[in-house]
């Protein structure tokens, strides 16, 4: 899906507050920006060819093997690699969630089966070769918890399980399946940093899975695939990920806060989440929804109609500071 995802602000004039992509709040930190300016003129010449730099780094700050780890770009090209790595094989994907597993996996021919979140409990995961899951959900920020998944993957030795923890930094349980990659070959993690540090702009996502495996996927990269700024980007932000003032406890009240205070006002309801996005849903269609607000009172919302398994009547906000999150309650009290 090229089109229809959030932060599509470029579609509109003067959005003031953006609610729609589950990115930290605030943006970029003033100690990356300055890094990355004096940066620039080394985009004179070329990147590494394949961000060894940085899979080095994020091997060592997660104790894994050498050659555990690809960097890619975005989150998004780990999915597509791993479904070409995979053609024409059976995936089962959890809705709702994001919709580049299910493209990803249509390019690439798979034959594909969808079942609700809540049905994973009782999942006979046998006859599928891969399995997609996102920890903690986007978008209802469901969370699946870490030892049934961990059971299911030693148990279904013969069908591969890829989860995207591209939101793991936002949610206070440690509910990450780090620790099995070294044991087991049927499970990758693909993260992304562009959630944590503001950089969606920068396009900076990576794998981690047994070495053997990233071999095999790493025959399907082309050169320079990450950019220059990218590189040093990750390397900047993984070696000074102390120092942006990362307040998680902060943005989790407020995005508590945000949940019951938009769920008084009449005609939404919201469905609980324990992350810093979530989803409402309104009396009135998502897009006519967010077009009026746009256009009006220049606050962005993700329409989440185009997810799989939801209504024309759902959105996703993504907590913001106070001061915003105020004018988006204010603004639908006038809408109500």
């Amino acid at each position: 899906m090229i089109y229809g995802h959030g932060d599509d602000i470029y579609r509109y004039n003067n959005i003031k507050f953006n609610f729609s992509s589950n990115v930290q709040p605030g943006g970029m930190s003033a100690g990356l920006m300055a890094y990355l300016k004096e940066k620039i003129a080394d985009c004179s010449s070329y990147p590494e060819p394949k961000a060894n730099d940085l899979e080095r780094l994020i091997e060592s700050k997660n104790n894994l093997p050498k050659g555990s780890v690809l960097v890619t770009n975005g989150a998004v090209e780990a999915f597509y690699l791993v479904a070409a790595w995979k053609r024409k094989h059976r995936s089962l994907i959890f809705i709702p969630s994001f919709s580049e597993y299910e493209d990803a996996c249509c390019l690439n021919n798979h034959t594909l089966e969808f079942k609700s979140n809540a049905e994973f409990s009782k999942t006979d995961f046998n006859p599928y070769d891969l399995v997609w899951i996102c920890n903690p959900n986007n978008p209802d920020g469901k969370i699946y918890k870490p030892n049934e998944l961990k059971n299911n993957i030693k148990r279904y030795t013969n069908t591969f399980f890829i989860i995207d923890e591209a939101y793991i930094d936002f949610i206070k349980q440690d509910i990450s399946l780090l620790n099995l990659v070294h044991e087991c070959k049927n499970l990758m993690i693909i993260r992304s940093l562009t959630k944590r540090f503001s950089i969606p702009g920068l396009r900076l996502g990576y794998i981690m899975a047994a070495p053997d495996v990233i071999s095999e996927l790493e025959k399907g990269i082309i050169p320079w695939r990450i950019n220059l700024l990218a590189q040093k980007a990750g390397l900047y932000c993984l070696s000074n990920e102390h120092s942006d003032n990362f307040n998680l406890n902060g943005m989790l009240e407020e995005s508590e806060r945000l949940q019951k205070e938009i769920n008084k006002v009449k005609g939404f309801s919201v469905k609980p989440s324990d992350t810093t996005f979530f989803l409402v849903k309104s009396q009135s269609k998502a897009s006519e929804m967010k077009n009026i607000l746009a256009e009006k009172y220049g606050i962005l919302i993700r329409d989440a109609s185009n997810f799989k398994g939801l209504s024309e009547n759902h959105f996703r906000i993504s907590s913001q500071f106070p001061e915003q999150n105020n004018e988006l309650i204010k603004a639908l009290k006038e809408w109500n």
